[in-house]
């Protein structure tokens, strides 16, 4: 059987520490509506999941201030931090996590960092957030006003951070989804945001232009594991909220994966179009749709391991 744990080499990188600045939801100015409603499900009495802002983000009281992990897309900040709004009267955002540098989850940040609130990423992130992105497979990102540029980064040690319910342990997840994934966990929710490393309804992004890659996603799965527990319910960038068994089922399956699109696929010198064409994936998941895109980026992102000629 694989070693599922010496795949690759991890280190949990953190947090170093952060200051409080606020922002009150109530002095912030109006903003044009979105196209759909942000929602809020209360998973706790003090933690929100916040859905359709682009995607999910997480918002945790600690009674007087609120703690956001992801920001949503700059479209629907105004929704998004009246959902919070009505979810926490009265309280601010005082700290925000980017958990990735993509416009899904930082659409925010310029709109608190004027207000006075502390952004937190990971020294990856904050450089994506700088840099105009042009993907090869199209799309393309102009960077972040300064302004809105996280504040604080994070490389090595974990960090717990806040009190409370918003008590919160952040760390970094090596090269999954993007090279600058972070977690952020809340121990006594029990809640636990994994960016968009994962999801329980799609096949996931993998980001290769960014760093992310195939053997990174599986490690950051083992990472989860070490953290998450039969009752931690866990948060990904997009779709529903999943548990253990779950993540545990995702492990074993992106294990397998890698191993096949490795030793299968790489090795045996096919290109990104006979990779799809093989199918690797067919034993798993129909129920989430085409899998070609990932297929293609998946077996690209190993070229940078294995064929750094490619």
């Amino acid at each position: 059987m694989v070693s599922r744990r010496n795949l690759i080499g991890t280190g949990l990188w953190s947090l170093a520490g952060a200051g409080l600045g606020g922002v009150s939801l109530r002095a912030l100015p109006a903003y044009a509506a979105a196209a759909a409603p942000v929602t809020a499900e209360m998973l706790t009495p003090d933690v929100a999941l916040l859905r359709g802002a682009g995607g999910n983000v997480l918002a945790v009281s600690d009674g007087r201030k609120v703690t956001l992990v992801d920001g949503g897309a700059q479209a629907h900040t105004g929704q998004l931090l009246d959902a919070v709004a009505s979810a926490f009267p009265g309280q601010q955002i005082t700290t925000l996590f980017n958990t990735h540098w993509h416009p899904q989850q930082t659409g925010a940040n310029a709109t608190l960092a004027a207000s006075g609130t502390n952004i937190i990423s990971h020294a990856n992130t904050r450089l994506w957030l700088t840099t105009d992105v042009k993907w090869p497979w199209g799309g393309h990102t102009m960077p972040l006003p300064r302004a809105a540029w996280p504040a604080q980064v994070f490389y090595n040690e974990p960090l717990e951070l806040g009190e409370g319910a918003a008590r919160a342990v952040a760390g970094y997840m090596l090269q999954g989804h993007t090279d600058g994934d972070a977690y952020v966990y809340f121990p006594e929710a029990d809640v636990l945001h994994c960016g968009g490393v994962l999801a329980a309804d799609r096949w996931p992004e993998i980001d290769w232009w960014t760093g992310g890659w195939l053997g990174g996603l599986a490690e950051a799965t083992e990472t989860l594991l070490a953290i998450a527990n039969d009752n931690t319910r866990i948060v990904a960038a997009d779709g529903p909220v999943f548990g253990r068994a779950e993540l545990l089922a995702q492990r074993d399956m992106y294990t397998t994966l890698f191993v096949k699109f490795r030793d299968e696929l790489l090795f045996k010198g096919l290109s990104p179009e006979e990779a799809v064409a093989a199918q690797p994936t067919r034993e798993y998941r129909p129920e989430w749709g085409d899998p070609g895109p990932f297929v293609n980026h998946a077996f690209q992102s190993l070229w940078g391991y294995f064929a750094p000629d490619a």
